[in-house]
């Protein structure tokens, strides 16, 4: 059996988010999974202009409001439908909003709150 290396729960959260680089801006309908450290997008359509380390920002929003969270990430996984990035950079402000986030849609929120407590930035 391999070892879990994950550190934080995920959440499927059924809102929009935005991944920017380079020029290049793609929208989701939904973060298929979201943690504190990362993040997996499906899309429909084929995605090949990604490549692995490409520094990304990824941006989570709330009904049509302005983005509620922004993070800075990198890709660490692409197959042209799903692209998974890993946080790198968070404002305070940001991640506050993030970890409420993942705290009230978790179904285990003790885990979570321990997850927060042991590694209370990204890493």
């Amino acid at each position: 059996m391999t070892e879990e290396k994950r550190r934080f729960s995920r959440i499927v959260f059924n809102v929009r988010a935005r991944l920017e680089t380079y020029g290049l801006q793609l929208d989701f309908d939904r973060i298929a999974n979201l943690s504190v450290g990362g993040c997996r997008l499906e899309t429909a359509s084929l995605t090949t202009d990604l490549r692995l380390g490409q520094d990304v920002v990824v941006k989570i929003f709330l009904d049509h409001m302005a983005p509620v969270v922004q993070i800075a990430g990198e890709i660490v996984r692409t197959d042209g439908r799903e692209i998974s990035v890993k946080f790198t950079s968070i404002d305070p402000e940001n991640l506050f909003h993030l970890q409420n986030i993942i705290r009230y849609n978790s179904e285990n929120t003790q885990q979570v709150e321990h997850e927060l407590y042991k590694h209370p930035g990204l890493k």
